[in-house]
């Protein structure tokens, strides 16, 4: 099989736009889709990292938007339905496997990790997305799978973990210059250095391919 992962600019997406405008981060992915005339409709389940009056701003913005409906969010995970533009059903169709979710950042940029069997169709998407939303093509390579994210909707975080990376992430720990370092990330955890130390990195090992890949 032929996995590409693509980047691409955000603020033109539905939620791409909001991550940005209300600074979450988010891990989505597609679990059913048609097409309905001008539109495709796609269920989606979301992740959503960031402060708690961030994240209650984004769905509350999210709900008013006519292209979305069905939305149920419990504590930080977002079940809902919303409409994609036609145009994008190179991303939605049946030769196309959503290896990973997708990553959506705060800063701007998405990620997807996106294979199929014909290299042609991962062409297509790359093209969409230089011609539309200032994408680039990060790696393309054939290879095995052994693996494909869709039982959990971001990779697997205790909830320790969970909290030490949303810390970092709120008071710009991850931000050029950083806005924060480690020892007072500590004290806003209320943990001992190494105790924090160790539950950020071994959340970063599992999410660094989404935050840090440029």
């Amino acid at each position: 099989m032929w996995v590409a992962k693509i980047k691409f600019s955000g603020k033109g997406t539905l939620i791409g736009s909001k991550a940005v405008k209300h600074k979450v981060n988010l891990f989505g992915f597609p679990l059913s889709y048609y097409y309905e005339k001008k539109w495709i409709i796609v269920q989606i389940a979301v992740t959503i990292f960031g402060n708690e009056k961030n994240k209650k701003e984004f769905i509350r913005d999210l709900k008013k938007e006519k292209r979305t409906s069905n939305l149920e969010l419990k504590n930080d995970f977002l079940i809902g339905i919303i409409k994609e533009p036609i145009y994008i059903k190179c991303i939605y169709n049946k030769d196309i496997i959503h290896i990973d979710p997708a990553f959506i950042s705060d800063k701007g940029y998405e990620l997807i990790n996106v294979g199929s069997f014909d290299r042609k169709r991962l062409m297509d998407i790359v093209k969409l997305m230089e011609e539309r939303y200032k994408g680039r093509l990060l790696s393309i390579q054939q290879k095995k799978i052994k693996s494909i994210s869709i039982m959990r909707v971001h990779p697997e975080l205790t909830e320790k973990q969970k909290k030490a990376m949303e810390l970092a992430i709120k008071h710009g720990y991850y931000h050029s210059p950083r806005k924060i370092d480690l020892k007072q990330l500590t004290k806003l955890a209320g943990l001992s250095f190494s105790t924090y130390q160790v539950h950020l990195r071994k959340a970063e090992e599992k999410l660094i391919p989404y935050f840090f890949e440029e």
